[in-house]
């Protein structure tokens, strides 16, 4: 993943009803890594069609992922349990920050609003999918800070986050 990437994270609805009264704002890190949130929740057959009514079909470098898009840039990522692909085991979708597409964040959210699904971000703040939650998060995000000032926001990564971001 780019530096420049701002992630969503996919989490479906009725896997947030089970665990919680009211959708929280923030998950700790821990309930957001650790939680199978797609278990017993998969999104309908035909959901792979509208991904690819959003974004083309780009060649994966794993048998139990698919990518669309272009993958340092606008793309969403669709990792399965096995390489037989049947199991969603975590959606992301990856925006360009510094080529920022309204039309792209417009079809996301909507994409993402069909699927009945909130997000959750890297920083585990769960955002709506409507356009101005997500450009919100996106205008606090570290791929915009990066895009604003790419020195001072490389100068405060630290060392384990600088390794695996460009």
């Amino acid at each position: 993943m780019a530096i420049w990437q701002f992630s969503l994270y996919l989490i479906p609805n009725g896997s947030i009803k089970e665990r919680f009264e009211q959708p929280p704002s923030k998950l700790s890190m821990e309930v957001a890594e650790d939680t199978p949130w797609w278990s017993g929740h998969q999104p309908q057959r035909d959901f792979e069609d509208a991904i690819s009514a959003i974004l083309p079909e780009a060649h994966s470098w794993s048998k139990s992922m698919r990518i669309w898009g272009v993958e340092r840039s606008d793309s969403i990522l669709v990792s399965y349990r096995t390489e037989e692909r049947i199991e969603v085991e975590e959606i992301e979708v990856r925006i360009d920050a510094s080529n920022l597409s309204g039309e792209f964040v417009l079809h996301v959210c909507k994409w993402i609003e069909m699927l009945d699904c909130l997000c959750r971000t890297k920083a585990y703040d769960v955002v709506l999918p409507d356009v101005a939650g997500v450009q919100a998060a996106i205008a606090n995000s570290r791929a915009m800070k990066f895009i604003e000032n790419p020195v001072k926001t490389l100068q405060g990564l630290k060392n384990e986050e600088f390794e695996g971001t460009v």
